[in-house]
């Protein structure tokens, strides 16, 4: 083969690895954990265009919501039973998400937040339709009960 052929060839790979590669780190986020979170925070590790993926619990009285400017904000813990004995040492961080309520925000309810720690310490959500993502509690523990019934 003629070496012009095979420099093109490998400029021609190199180019499609090097989008692939972008790409693929463009749209990748890092899960963590509330407490996690916050200790990166802490640690100066967090950038603020570092896309998250935020997982916790709805602390139920938290809940603020909006329906004329659809603004929503609620507060996340680490772990669920953090919701019975929240004190003022739960580490908590505050969510805030623009849209409409979803039904299944309520207490005990499990969030992933797809988004990005602001400056002021609170947890954007990004604007895509599944940048908050909630798992009710009751409806996934009644269809445990009747599953271990069966």
């Amino acid at each position: 083969m003629k070496p012009k052929f095979m420099l093109g060839i490998s400029l021609i790979l190199t180019a499609v690895i090097a989008v692939m590669a972008f790409t693929i780190a463009g749209n990748s986020s890092m899960e963590v954990q509330v407490n996690e979170l916050l200790a990166k925070q802490r640690a100066g590790q967090i950038t603020p265009d570092r896309s998250l993926k935020l997982i916790g619990w709805v602390v139920g009285d938290s809940i603020v919501y909006d329906p004329n400017s659809l603004h929503l904000e609620f507060d996340l813990v680490q772990t669920r039973e953090e919701l019975f004995k929240v004190t003022s040492n739960t580490e908590r961080v505050r969510v805030v998400y623009r849209g409409v309520k979803p039904d299944t925000l309520v207490n005990e309810a499990r969030a992933i937040v797809t988004g990005k720690l602001n400056s002021d310490g609170k947890f954007y959500a990004g604007n895509s339709p599944d940048s908050l993502l909630l798992q009710c509690p009751t409806k996934y523990e009644n269809a445990a009960k009747e599953a271990s019934t069966n």
